[in-house]
């Protein structure tokens, strides 16, 4: 694989184990997995959290929700860091709003609220390019206005904002990660199995769908390269920005058929012509300020089909 890939895995963190445990929210989760096993490949202390136990994979349950919950958590533990990736997803959040607000907002607040009174040192917070909408015709930068047109971006932008004021005011130091869409193998539960598919064995007579339309561009990156920026985030030695774009690759989507089909051997079925693929992601402030490289997604495709 790409020479990006072979440092990443080599990562050496400037974190030791007397700083404290660096909480994961959402550790359960498709992100929330990988940033955990980078952490833990490093030898650094990692309190994993979701909203289900995983005890073969040391993850505690905490309803972020639950000011009971997280008081115990916060007295019991010593958190230096947090990487929140807990939330609702955009489908789950426009069916069933008031439990998103509940999650992406309440929940969020008060971990906040938490991580404030116990002095953590830096709040990474998992954010989305959905915060700047339908509206931009180009690749956005993080100096683009941030025009969320749905609720799930909104929450987001919310929390950022909340962020930005309290890291101002020195209660913390706060940077979010606005994620484009995340692909790779390994989610288990979504609207949108085909960025998992992709990537993963599928029965011949199934084709997989990918809801958009040939001509559309995606922002795509891999679930490994997201947690390597997260990483990456908790542990700089300083930041210099409230937010960034993830470095992410463009796709047009007939290409990406086109070598899903060359390669895995299955029939990939786009949706119709008027769907867009959101907001294009341009990540070139973190690329630059942190020497952060991408693996490349075709290399990735080529190794799993073996050539």
């Amino acid at each position: 694989m790409a020479d990006a890939c072979k440092v990443a895995q080599n990562m050496k963190m400037s974190l030791t184990n007397n700083d404290g445990n660096i909480l994961v929210t959402g550790a359960g989760g498709h992100i929330g997995l990988e940033v955990c096993r980078l952490l833990k490949a490093s030898r650094l202390p990692v309190l994993g959290i979701d909203l289900n136990e995983d005890k073969g994979r040391d993850i505690r349950k905490c309803d972020l929700r639950s000011n009971g919950q997280l008081s115990a958590l916060f007295q019991n533990h010593r958190i230096r860091a947090v990487i929140h990736l807990a939330g609702i997803l955009p489908s789950a959040f426009r069916a069933d709003p008031m439990k998103g607000a509940d999650v992406n907002l309440i929940g969020s607040l008060e971990l906040i609220r938490h991580s404030q009174a116990a002095r953590v040192k830096r709040f990474v917070f998992g954010s989305s390019m959905s915060i700047y909408g339908a509206l931009h015709r180009r690749p956005v930068t993080e100096d683009d206005a941030a025009t969320p047109n749905d609720v799930y971006g909104a929450s987001k932008r919310a929390i950022e904002l909340v962020g930005e004021t309290l890291a101002q005011n020195g209660a913390f130091e706060f940077v979010a990660l606005r994620i484009a869409r995340v692909i790779g193998p390994g989610i288990r539960t979504t609207s949108s199995p085909w960025r998992s598919q992709v990537f993963e064995a599928v029965a011949h007579s199934d084709p997989i769908n990918i809801p958009f339309s040939p001509e559309a561009l995606l922002s795509l990156v891999h679930v490994e390269d997201v947690a390597r920026m997260l990483v990456t985030l908790v542990q700089a030695p300083k930041v210099d920005s409230f937010s960034y774009n993830s470095p992410a690759e463009i796709w047009q989507t007939k290409e990406l058929k086109e070598l899903v089909e060359g390669l895995r051997g299955v029939h990939v079925q786009l949706g119709p012509e008027a769907t867009a693929g959101g907001p294009v992601c341009e990540g070139s402030r973190f690329a630059k300020e942190f020497k952060f490289q991408l693996c490349g997604l075709r290399e990735r495709f080529q190794a799993v089909a073996g050539t």
